[in-house]
């Protein structure tokens, strides 16, 4: 700031024209932008994901049986079944049906097979609690669950 001795009278100070800084700002924000938007590294490349199966549990008898309170982070279950030992031949009935946990809602059925049979079921359903309602008559059943997720797998080699 300049000090004046004296008398100011008729001075007048006048700002500089507003497009005068302009220029100025605009080539900082030109400069900062291909400096740090255009420096040629390459974004960091993110792991791949890997699916990751876990079993939640296994289930087997004869008859009709409600099991469960299968609790389900993802929701995304492997349903895998088999029937055997029909006896009367002819005579067995399996029916495999996936529930809510808390309100026993049917959400799927996972099997209605006569007879001995085998087969593999998945769903995707969301993460809640399950059940299962067994019904059951002439065989021996077994049922097992796994759970899917995916979960960060080691990154892969540079080309």
């Amino acid at each position: 700031m300049t000090h004046f001795h004296g008398s100011l009278i008729g001075l007048r100070r006048v700002a500089p024209p507003a497009n005068r800084r302009r220029p100025f700002v605009f080539v900082a924000f030109v400069s900062f932008v291909l400096h740090f938007g255009c420096s040629g590294s390459t974004p960091s490349q993110s792991a791949p994901l890997v699916s990751v199966t876990k079993e939640v549990g296994s289930w087997s008898g004869r008859g009709t049986t409600t099991v469960g309170d299968v609790n389900s982070e993802t929701g995304r279950l492997r349903i895998t079944w088999k029937t055997t030992n029909e006896a009367p031949a002819g005579s067995g009935r399996f029916k495999l049906t996936l529930r809510s946990g808390v309100s026993g809602r049917t959400i799927a059925v996972v099997a209605d097979h006569q007879g001995m049979g085998a087969g593999t079921v998945d769903t995707d359903e969301g993460p809640r609690t399950y059940d299962f309602l067994v019904e059951s008559a002439n065989v021996d059943w077994s049922f097992r669950v796994e759970e899917t997720s995916g979960a960060v797998g080691p990154r892969p080699p540079a080309n």
